[in-house]
């Protein structure tokens, strides 16, 4: 990441960050499109989407630099861009700061918090995020180190959904979970080896769902501040299932416990 300034506890950067994809640039649009430094398009696009997403960049008063395949292919590394990419000014905070945050704001019956420890595959964040803000996730939070960081990668994948939630990292993970009990929540882990099911578990309340890396699930160390260890039952046949299966499968089932 670029150097920056400090200004009120923010650090300003320069631009870092590339979206593409129809609906994650349009998403962006939406919610920040005043962060949008520059906007490439492949320069012969003729679906309905595309011509659509011009039109709003275009009212917005954006240049647009049209560019062929190639160019873009290689802006964005990848062929999955859809004719669009953006590059955008990031802001970020000291993450510290931002679990306190969270905490301040106040935890009540209908906080959802979800925690990833240790996943590494962006594939995988970025369809966490999504499942996420579908379920109805305030928040998640990821570890500062060896875990996979928000990169375009990520963003398409969650196809827009990554701009509506907040991604907490912070840097001591055992410390934040307990900043986090002592506001209330309920630390609740998923490991395949816990005795108590899913679906026998009692998840109403303000709950903090702990999901576990790709190759080793929960660190021994997250595991000892978790209150309740739960498994998701699945047959002989398969040994464990992919971290944002599982985690869909878990925030939904805690929905699917709370009224409305």
């Amino acid at each position: 990441m670029n150097a920056g300034l400090i200004l009120n506890g923010w650090m300003m950067v320069r631009p870092t960050q590339h979206i593409y994809g129809i609906h994650s640039v349009s998403r962006y649009l939406d919610r920040d499109a005043d962060a949008v430094a520059q906007v490439w398009m492949l320069n012969r696009m003729r679906s309905p989407r595309a011509r659509l997403l011009k039109e709003k960049i275009q009212s917005l008063g954006l240049a647009v630099q049209t560019v062929p395949r190639q160019t873009l292919d290689k802006l964005a590394h990848s062929r999955q861009h859809q004719g669009f990419l953006i590059e955008t000014r990031m802001m970020s905070r000291d993450n510290l700061t931002d679990l306190s945050a969270l905490i301040k704001q106040g935890i009540n019956e209908a906080t959802l918090i979800l925690i990833l420890d240790s996943v590494q595959d962006p594939h995988n964040l970025g369809a966490c995020i999504r499942t996420a803000v579908a379920a109805g996730v305030n928040s998640i939070v990821v570890p500062k180190h060896n875990a996979a960081k928000m990169n375009d990668t990520v963003r398409k994948v969650a196809s827009g959904a990554a701009e509506e939630i907040n991604l907490i990292t912070v840097v001591n993970f055992a410390r934040g979970i307990r900043q986090l009990k002592d506001a209330g929540v309920w630390i609740v882990g998923l490991a395949g080896d816990a005795q108590q099911s899913l679906y026998q578990a009692d998840l109403s309340g303000a709950i903090a769902l702990v999901m576990g890396g790709e190759q080793r699930g929960l660190r021994p160390s997250i595991r000892k501040e978790c209150d309740h260890l739960l498994s998701i039952p699945i047959a002989d046949a398969i040994e464990s299932l992919n971290v944002s299966v599982a985690t869909g499968i878990a925030l939904f089932e805690v929905v699917r416990q709370r009224p409305g």
